[in-house]
């Protein structure tokens, strides 16, 4: 098949390169992606093109200008041929799911010395229990999901177990102890009363300063050093917290910059700003009487970028920054610092 400059043909994507014909074996591609430049951000009118970009195994890049439909037929073609490869610019943006509103996408994020996390490869959730049958088909078919990483409690667990779909590593590594005698988070926020930041302050603090939530976060970077292939889902409830400060850690292992942290940790607000506010008009209809609970409720479906911080300042102000954070608490090496990269950046 023929797409503008090049063509792919008997597992092949040929080109033209320096006047050399040049024919690349399709599974030595890592990652496609469109990238579309010239789009118009100052009201005038701007000539847009949409390349295809292509990155090999050897970590060569290639551009291509050509047509947006060209580009969309090239990947689809090119993902046959190679499953494996990673395809599209997510940036930590949501997967097209219809019941899991919190389920995003890590690759794209850049880290500080300018590599990419691959796409389709770590996948941060809520709970997976309401999954559709087609929620459940993107995950196993399109995101090659081969892993599953569950942060919540044993209880939590028991009341809405995942729905694990065939072929897929299950682990549970909660991150608390049991929770205050088995009770979910959602009915500890809900019996919070006075400061409401500072209990989720609290609560995140504990996160990094309790022995068995540091070893159940070391297990879970150990467990990402050893997956083999496909796609790792980890979750917890809603995938704000336990998994919130996951996805901290692991992009302070993989290189990103605090920034690029903070803003992945606040995009789970816009996931839940429906459900939160289905939840204000359930407790107005059924419990007038309690407002003191709105709160406590905006609590559990959103998030602040005082709690990011407070994960900040026990890494930096209590542990000696970053490096010895991974050291001494999650016990990742140089060398166990280096696989993980490798695995997972390009």
């Amino acid at each position: 098949m023929r797409y503008g400059k090049i063509r792919i043909e008997d597992g092949f994507f040929v080109f033209n390169r320096h006047m050399m014909l040049n024919s690349l074996p399709c599974k030595d591609i890592l990652w496609a992606y469109m990238r579309r430049e010239g789009a118009d951000r100052t009201g005038e009118k701007q000539l847009i093109i949409n390349y295809l970009v292509i990155i090999t195994r050897r970590q060569k890049r290639y551009k291509f200008d050509m047509t947006e439909q060209e580009v969309q037929d090239c990947l689809r073609l090119l993902k046959v041929l190679n499953p494996d490869m990673a395809v599209g610019f997510p940036k930590g943006s949501r997967l097209p799911l219809q019941n899991l509103p919190n389920t995003r996408d890590l690759g794209a994020l850049m880290t500080e010395d300018g590599s990419h996390i691959l796409p389709r490869k770590l996948l941060r959730s809520g709970e997976i229990y309401h999954a559709s049958m087609a929620d459940s088909r993107i995950l196993s078919e399109e995101y090659n999901v081969k892993t599953v990483i569950d942060f919540r409690s044993a209880a939590e667990v028991k009341k809405k177990p995942d729905d694990i779909m065939a072929g897929v590593e299950y682990y549970h590594i909660p991150i608390l102890d049991e929770e205050s005698g088995g009770r979910s988070f959602f009915e500890q926020v809900m019996s919070c009363y006075g400061d409401t930041d500072k209990y989720m302050q609290d609560r995140y603090r504990s996160f990094l300063t309790d022995e068995y939530s540091l070893k159940q976060y070391a297990r879970f970077l150990d467990v990402l050093l050893h997956v083999k292939n496909g796609a790792v889902v980890f979750h917890s409830t809603t995938g704000e917290d336990r998994a919130g400060v996951g996805t901290a850690l692991l992009l302070f292992a993989l290189g990103v910059s605090k920034e690029t942290i903070r803003k992945d940790f606040i995009r789970s607000n816009p996931c839940f700003e429906e459900e939160l506010k289905y939840m204000h008009r359930l407790y107005r209809a059924y419990r007038p009487e309690n407002i003191q609970k709105f709160e406590n409720l905006t609590a559990f479906y959103q998030v602040k970028e005082s709690y990011i911080n407070t994960v900040f300042d026990v890494i930096e102000k209590e542990n000696g920054g970053v490096e010895k954070f991974l050291r001494k608490k999650l016990y990742l090496t140089p060398k166990a610092l280096e696989e993980l990269r490798n695995k997972y950046l390009i």
